[in-house]
């Protein structure tokens, strides 16, 4: 018995069991009014696309989706939660806007936090790393940048570099680890900056 409550706690540890909350979890991080939010997971279940769909979070960070992910490194003018959150499942980082009148700044930023973010070994060329940038018109009042991972969202009224520190700590935590590239739908490559 004790060596199988040993192997218990081994593959708990190596499924994230350790990360895993039973109850929301809100804590202020960075500037900007910034929320860290963390999440109960709900089983990551394919609805069909176009399916609505009741989340627990907003933004969503867990539960239903629809069977096709949007293609990584890109960066979006629109694109539903349903693909977004497939996104996260695979361990993704979604980097999200709300600015009904325009925000290129805060786009900008966001896009430079995928630039800099370090290659993905997982993934295969021309594919490097797993984020993508999309508006979401949804987000809830006052929030205009939010990040998504699988069961852990971060919220903030404006553009705050803690973005990054989310995207480090959260990347690749999810319950598949997937780096093929998605559906392209309307996005747009985030190409380097040449030096």
């Amino acid at each position: 018995m004790r060596r199988f409550a040993s192997l218990v706690v081994v593959l708990l540890a190596a499924c994230g069991g350790d990360d895993a909350v039973d109850e929301p979890i809100d804590r202020p991080v960075g500037a900007c009014d910034g929320v860290l939010h963390q999440i109960p997971g709900e089983p990551g279940v394919h609805m069909p696309a176009g399916t609505a769909i009741e989340w627990s979070s907003n933004p969503p960070a867990t539960g239903a989706h629809y069977p096709v992910w949007a293609g990584w490194e890109r960066s979006y003018t629109s694109l539903p939660r349903g693909n977004y959150i497939h996104n996260a499942e695979h361990g993704g980082i979604i980097l999200l806007y709300n600015c009904p009148d325009g925000c290129p700044e805060v786009v900008r930023d966001l896009e430079q936090v995928v630039r800099d973010a370090p290659v993905d070994d997982a993934c295969t060329a021309p594919v490097t790393k797993r984020m993508i940038v999309a508006p979401d018109p949804l987000l809830p009042e006052g929030t205009q940048v939010a990040a998504v991972a699988w069961n852990t969202y971060y919220t903030a009224s404006c553009f705050d570099p803690y973005v990054t520190q989310f995207a480090r700590a959260n990347y690749r935590h999810a319950p598949e680890d997937i780096c093929a590239d998605g559906s392209p739908f309307n996005g747009v490559r985030i190409e380097p900056v040449a030096p």
